[in-house]
């Protein structure tokens, strides 16, 4: 089980990586589109359509499954936190159904859509060009699956009580929940 965990934590690196790369190179892109525009009066074609679908779905939807191993995503711990240990984790391990569960069920619209538009070549038009779009669909459920396998993990580890491999948290995290 340690070893799943550890690969989980190794995909959730390597798409942590990728959205800082992603980052980069839409700053890069956007920062070349404005000097283009403003300084050449040639500004380079398609940016919007690629900052929108490309850059921000692979920061939203490969970001989803980073977040789940990190559990930096939103929750209210008021109450849970004056729980006694047994309880918390049964609700930990009902959190975690639900979330894979929900998330599965957008990976597999996630997965339909994309098969209908890459078999219908999707494009988007901006200007006098027309800038396919098909693969951008990919990532939705790539990202899906992702946090779902993660948070499927967490629930076995949960229950069985194995050794966990996840890399849960690093110290920027712990700092901002602090």
């Amino acid at each position: 089980m340690f070893m799943i965990g550890r690969a989980l934590s190794f995909l959730s690196r390597s798409a942590s990586l990728i959205g800082a790369i992603c980052v980069v190179l839409m700053m890069l892109h956007v920062t070349a589109d404005v000097l283009g525009r403003y300084l050449f009066n040639a500004p380079l074609p398609g940016t919007i359509v690629v900052v929108a679908n490309y850059y921000m779905i692979i920061l939203v939807f490969i970001a989803i499954g980073v977040a789940e191993e990190k559990r930096a995503h939103i929750s209210v711990e008021f109450l849970t936190d004056l729980m006694p240990e047994r309880p918390r984790s049964v609700l930990s391990v009902f959190s975690g159904i639900l979330t894979v569960a929900v998330v599965g069920i957008l990976m597999i619209a996630g997965w339909t859509e994309a098969v209908k538009k890459t078999e219908g070549g999707a494009r988007m038009e901006q200007g006098s060009s027309m800038i396919e779009i098909w693969q951008s669909y990919w990532l939705i459920p790539l990202g899906a699956a992702l946090m779902a396998l993660i948070a499927a993990y967490r629930v076995i580890v949960t229950l069985t009580g194995a050794r966990n491999g996840l890399q849960e948290t690093d110290m920027d995290v712990k700092f901002i929940n602090d």
